[in-house]
């Protein structure tokens, strides 16, 4: 395991029993759970047996929602304290307990996969390969979730999580919105939404991207 994949874990392993009162407890400029998974499901309810991969499910709640919404899930978490949360709100999900860049699924297995505030937590090279997985692993017609917070420019590095009480450190990549989307584009996926959201409270602004499989380059 990478050294930044060691520390990101110890550091998730740490705040789990924040994120679970979070959860709970959802902040006034918080987006619901049932507006952010429908904002995936509502691309795929013709389909039966619907195939969900979330990546980094967390506290659980997002899986919980597609779980209830008769969706076949798996949840794939690198912190071993979240894994235990995800298990208590989503019982009959399959949950991985593993850094998502040394799985492998088949391609073409999934409907829809969900990457929810995972997608910074990766220098440029790994997200790079764990989009182009995720490219594979999705079906045909597949669409994805994937979301981070807004700056500037871009950069990558350790930083301190100064909006949890720990302070804990984690590597951690700031996207320009400018350089989110053409990460998308340029691996493929077509951009069908884009969702905002401003949590005034932390001081982040959010870009949220609904894209599906697009044709692969040559």
């Amino acid at each position: 395991m990478k050294e930044y994949v060691k520390i990101n874990q110890a550091t998730y392993d740490s705040l789990a029993t924040e994120y679970a009162f979070r959860r709970d407890n959802i902040g006034q400029d918080s987006e619901s759970t049932e507006y952010l998974g429908y904002s995936l499901l509502k691309h795929a309810l013709s389909k039966e047996n619907r195939q969900v991969l979330e990546i980094g499910p967390g506290a659980g709640q997002i899986l919980r929602y597609f779980e209830e919404n008769d969706c076949r899930t798996i949840g794939i978490e690198l912190s071993s304290a979240m894994c235990q949360l995800c298990k208590e709100q989503s019982p009959r999900s399959l949950i991985i307990n593993s850094d998502i860049n040394e799985i492998h699924f088949y391609n073409d297995q999934f409907d829809l996969i969900y990457m929810g505030a995972v997608i910074h937590l990766f220098p440029l090279k790994d997200a790079t390969k764990l989009i182009r997985n995720v490219w594979e692993w999705l079906k045909h017609d597949g669409c994805i979730f994937i979301n981070t917070t807004c700056h500037e420019k871009s950069e990558e590095g350790f930083f301190r999580k100064q909006d949890y009480t720990e302070n804990s450190l984690r590597f951690r990549r700031h996207w320009s919105e400018e350089d989110f989307l053409h990460f998308l584009t340029s691996n493929n996926f077509i951009v069908l939404e884009k969702l905002y959201t401003n949590e005034r409270n932390k001081g982040k602004k959010w870009v949220a991207v609904i894209a599906k499989k697009g044709a692969k380059s040559e």
